[in-house]
């Protein structure tokens, strides 16, 4: 596993403590870092991450957010092109069918996503949050 794109679910977890996966995807995070493993995240989810957590906490709590994902992963483009791949895969969910355009173009490893519905049709391989830090821990 060299790199990977979370999707908004993990990172919304990793950022609102008081969700109940929060300690899988910190732990996770933590995992990544450790073995140097190149951790993505679309831009749209970016936008999402700073929406929600501002609306659930607060504003400034929404920006740090917005700066530790800036600061600590790849922050993967979303054009016109992604947006064209997105509405020509067979995702249900255009939300996912983005962060799926975006991981194939991008040729991570795997989707960490906690949407087991979500990628099943993807190039790049989906995988829980806890079966991605398991695959860490044996590594």
């Amino acid at each position: 596993m060299d790199s990977v794109l979370l999707d908004t679910n993990v990172l919304l977890d990793f950022y609102e403590t008081p969700r109940p996966e929060h300690s899988t995807s910190a732990a996770l995070l933590e995992a990544l870092a450790v073995h140097g493993v190149v951790i993505c995240a679309a831009a749209t989810s970016l936008k999402d991450l700073y929406y929600i957590v501002a609306r659930r906490l607060d504003e400034p709590s929404a920006r740090r957010a917005a700066e530790s994902v800036m600061a600590t992963m790849v922050v993967l483009p979303v054009d016109a092109e992604c947006c064209r791949q997105a509405l020509a895969s067979t995702e249900p969910d255009f939300e996912d069918a983005i962060i799926r355009a975006a991981a194939e173009t991008a040729r991570v490893d795997f989707i960490i996503s906690r949407d087991a519905k979500a990628f099943v049709g993807s190039r790049v391989p989906r995988l829980s949050p806890a079966d991605a830090l398991a695959e860490l821990r044996h590594r």
